[in-house]
């Protein structure tokens, strides 16, 4: 049924392209820069440059996409993002980290818009039966994306002058956009593109909203975690002085997501979300209690592996409880505000966890956060049976 819907098939034909695309750009990014900056934290500041526009422009954004036919605004960012690599030959041709900060802003505001609207046209696409299990299968393939296109990027970087890589994203990018002219979305009604939108009336719905803060909860936590994860691989590799361990730890880990993202639907389908949310919070614990024997490199790898397959658990599980949550005319404004925190808590584990690890070491760090995030499903599993919170994949959407 799933893979019958051609708009779904289309949209993850896509997703395959675009994440590949973009993580063969990061890697080319990081070749560019490798002569022209030598320091590592001055290089971290400048790839967040688009980040801090993207944050900057979710407000507007998610105005837009709950306003406005979701293809279009797909077929709008997709035909801006081709600009992107664009702007990196004249970086390549005048060592211009100018050009390059153009590029990774454009890059960034493009998605600010492509994927809220993409999360929140799946309910639109698909019954609420296949909900679980079409956002469990995206998240496989955002995985297989970030897997495969590491792995492309590594090797074409070394084989391949980046003018002729970044020529290659361009039309990559490109036939995204022709993709994009083949989708079906259904539109919103004339009557509520009608009414005023406002973001701020999104932060009124959470307010209200038990399960919706909930949610949001839980997956901040994981989401300043994860904002750090490449520190603390770089650092588990050094304790155990393996410059292979990073492979092996980003393999288990995507193995975890995909072996997990199988099962996903099949366990979970029909229970009510929101708890089951909260208690994934206690197997994350688990494995980040695992990595704190940072010396035992059995050990953090089983962590991953359990660490990844709870990831594909907990983020599809989420974002169902989201969808099914909220009206589809408000669900743009949430995506974006998400995608907005998402953002934002990357920006704060990037400098948290870098001086966490400098005073705690990454076996201290470690006991920190399982701890945390043990302490935090303990209070919000509590809050959901306590005000029987009950969200299922099969409910409808709210009324606003």
């Amino acid at each position: 049924m799933l893979w019958r819907n051609r708009t779904f098939l289309l949209l993850m034909i896509g997703e395959v392209i675009t994440g590949s695309g973009l993580w063969i750009s990061i890697i080319a990014n990081l070749q560019f820069m490798q002569h022209l900056i030598p320091s590592d934290a001055l290089k971290g500041l400048i790839l967040m440059s688009g980040l801090v526009v993207s944050i900057l422009l979710a407000p507007k954004a998610g105005v837009v996409i709950d306003r406005s036919d979701k293809r279009r605004i797909m077929l709008v960012s997709s035909l801006v993002r081709c600009l992107s690599p664009i702007c990196m030959f004249p970086a390549i041709a005048h060592d211009s980290l100018g050009w390059m900060v153009v590029s990774l802003i454009i890059m960034q505001a493009s998605a600010a818009f492509y994927f809220p609207t993409l999360q929140a046209s799946l309910p639109a696409i698909l019954p609420s039966s296949e909900l679980l299990k079409a956002n469990s299968v995206y998240l496989n393939i955002s995985t297989l994306s970030r897997i495969g296109g590491t792995a492309i990027g590594g090797v074409l970087v070394a084989s391949m002058d980046l003018r002729m890589l970044y020529a290659l994203s361009v039309v990559a990018y490109i036939i995204v956009t022709l993709l994009t002219l083949l989708l079906r979305i259904p539109p919103i009604a004339s009557h509520k593109q009608q009414e005023k939108v406002e973001f701020r009336e999104v932060l009124t719905i959470t307010k209200k909203d038990p399960v919706l803060l909930v949610g949001l909860v839980n997956m901040g936590l994981i989401t300043l975690f994860l904002g750090g994860i490449n520190l603390l691989v770089l650092n588990f590799s050094e304790i155990q002085q393996a410059p292979e361990m990073m492979g092996w730890i980003y393999g288990v880990e995507g193995t975890g997501i995909l072996v997990g993202g199988l099962l996903a639907k099949r366990w979970i389908g029909g229970r009510n979300l929101i708890v089951v949310s909260a208690a994934l919070l206690f197997s994350f614990a688990l494995a980040q209690y695992g990595m704190s024997f940072a010396e035992n490199r059995i050990m953090v790898l089983a962590s991953f592996a359990l660490f990844g397959m709870t990831v594909a658990f907990f983020f599809p599980v989420t974002t169902t409880v989201f969808q099914r949550r909220l009206e589809e005319h408000q669900q743009g404004r949430f995506f974006s505000f998400r995608n907005m925190l998402d953002r934002g808590v990357f920006l704060i584990a990037l400098g948290t966890t870098g001086v966490c690890l400098d005073l705690m070491g990454i076996s201290g760090y470690m006991l920190v956060i399982a701890t945390a995030t043990l302490l935090t499903g303990m209070v919000t599993l509590s809050y959901s049976i306590k005000n029987k919170l009950d969200v299922r994949e099969t409910d409808k959407p709210a009324a606003a």
